[in-house]
């Protein structure tokens, strides 16, 4: 009997340990993400982004069903489109052949270049610029809709920087014109203490970001381009954000995912 309260005791004791390591391990990780800066996330975002893109062929040129749906339900026939986060231009070939006149905005130049090649390839080209959303700096409109491709508004590290973003992409539409976007929901968001352990790190580093609820951040090797940065939404966050930008909701779902049509 001796011997198997041992070893009850030895396993509790482990099991209890492992998860005090557990938390403390967790608790490293985002201390360790409050010392990233903005100018880390956006380079952990251009090497996540090449990488995506140098995995995706040509065959790849298609939208999902849940796009398409989206799309044809309110996007209007031949119509103005900017694509944000049109990336190696697989949702940019496929808005084309469906008609409308796309233009692409990404802020990976590489990328850029591979969807031009790819348009190139089928005989045809449109208007890619490189840029980023929350810079506020869209090329010209007016466009009759903005898309922001494939949940990249979750991309934008803080809520000011995403709703400065629509407020400059607002000001692109044309007169009726809406911005369609998609969005992770939020599941099981990090622990506030996590939030508020990575923001004070982030204040006795010196960082010019703060992350905030809803924000998931994983750090892939101790790299600061190994960061992965993505933001979670809220019931009724979207609409809140497209308010601060002068907008109003038009549409929204939110499962599986969110999309949302947001216009002035």
């Amino acid at each position: 009997m001796a011997p198997r309260r041992v070893r009850a005791a030895a396993r509790g004791t482990l099991y209890g340990a492992g998860r005090l390591l557990q938390y403390a391990a967790t608790a490293c990780f985002w201390a360790a993400a409050g010392t990233l800066t903005l100018e880390d996330l956006r380079r952990a975002a251009v090497r996540r982004w090449r990488e995506f893109a140098a995995t995706q062929s040509d065959a790849d040129v298609a939208l999902m069903d849940w796009e398409e749906e989206f799309y044809r339900r309110f996007l209007r026939p031949g119509e103005r489109v900017l694509l944000a986060g049109c990336g190696s231009g697989r949702d940019l070939v496929a808005l084309l052949e469906l008609g409308y006149a796309v233009e692409g905005l990404d802020p990976v130049a590489e990328c850029i270049e591979q969807a031009r090649a790819r348009l190139a390839k089928r005989g045809t080209s449109a208007p890619l610029h490189v840029a980023w959303l929350e810079d506020a700096a869209p090329p010209p409109g007016p466009f009759g809709a903005v898309v922001l491709s494939w949940f990249c508004y979750g991309n934008i590290p803080g809520a000011a920087a995403r709703v400065r973003a629509l407020r400059a992409l607002a000001g692109r539409l044309a007169p009726g014109g809406r911005i369609l976007l998609s969005y992770l929901t939020a599941g099981r968001p990090p622990r506030p203490v996590l939030i508020r352990l990575a923001r004070l790190v982030g204040r006795l580093s010196g960082s010019d970001w703060r992350p905030e609820d809803g924000d998931c951040i994983v750090l892939t090797d101790r790299r600061a381009d190994g960061a992965h940065f993505e933001h979670f939404f809220r019931p009724g966050e979207v609409e809140a954000e497209g308010r601060a930008a002068g907008l109003r909701l038009v549409h929204e779902e939110r499962s599986p995912y969110g999309t949302a049509v947001l216009a002035p």
